[in-house]
This record gives C-alpha cells, sequence and structure tokens, in this order.
C-alpha cells in the first residue's frame, strides 16, 4: 500500500531498494485508476522496489522543484537519481518496463 510522505522522507528508507514515487491529486481520476496497478507491479518486485504517494496539492514545492507539471506521474528514482518517469495514464506495460528498471 502507497503512504502519502514526503520524497525527502522517502529517499531516506534506504539505498538497497528504488522507489516509485506515484505524484496525485484530489481531483485526478487517473490516479485512481493506476493505484491497483502500481501496487500489484511493487508486490511483484518488492525485496527491490517501494512504492510512494504525494499529493502534489500538500507538497507544491516539492512538485515544482522535481518539475512535476501533471498527475499522475509516475517517477523511479534509484539512490536519489531519477531514473525514469511516466507522465499521463499510460498503458500497462510501459509501468511494467519502468518497474522493471529498479530489477
Amino acid at each position: 500500500m502507497a503512504q502519502s510522505i514526503s520524497l525527502h522522507q522517502t529517499l531516506d528508507i534506504g539505498e538497497e531498494k528504488s522507489i516509485l514515487v506515484k505524484f496525485v491529486a484530489p481531483h485526478c481520476s487517473g490516479c485512481v485508476t493506476i493505484k491497483p496497478l502500481l501496487e500489484q507491479l511493487t508486490r511483484e518486485q518488492s525485496e527491490v522496489l517501494h512504492l510512494v504517494e504525494i499529493d502534489i496539492t500538500e507538497e507544491p514545492e516539492l512538485a515544482m522543484e522535481l518539475d512535476v507539471r501533471s498527475v499522475p506521474t509516475v517517477a523511479l528514482f534509484k539512490q536519489e537519481q531519477e531514473l525514469g518517469r511516466l507522465v499521463g495514464l499510460q498503458p500497462k506495460k510501459h509501468y511494467a518496463n519502468l518497474v522493471q528498471q529498479a530489477v
């Protein structure tokens, strides 16, 4: 299950895991649509991947800092480096490909 915390807290989870960050907003129906998919993909790779949800209305400075302009945006981080990003609702295979970068 996704947690609502800031990215800076997220990056403290540990260097051994990649972090899949889902940027959301209350008005975003696409964010609701992809939630079960991202949770499933994260469960399948739980030894190397952690899922975090960040509401851009609660963290607007963070959204600006990371150039998040629309939701849903899903970004993969490893050791504080962004490895990939998907913006908007995408086909399942695109999320699966992004998650595979964490392996």
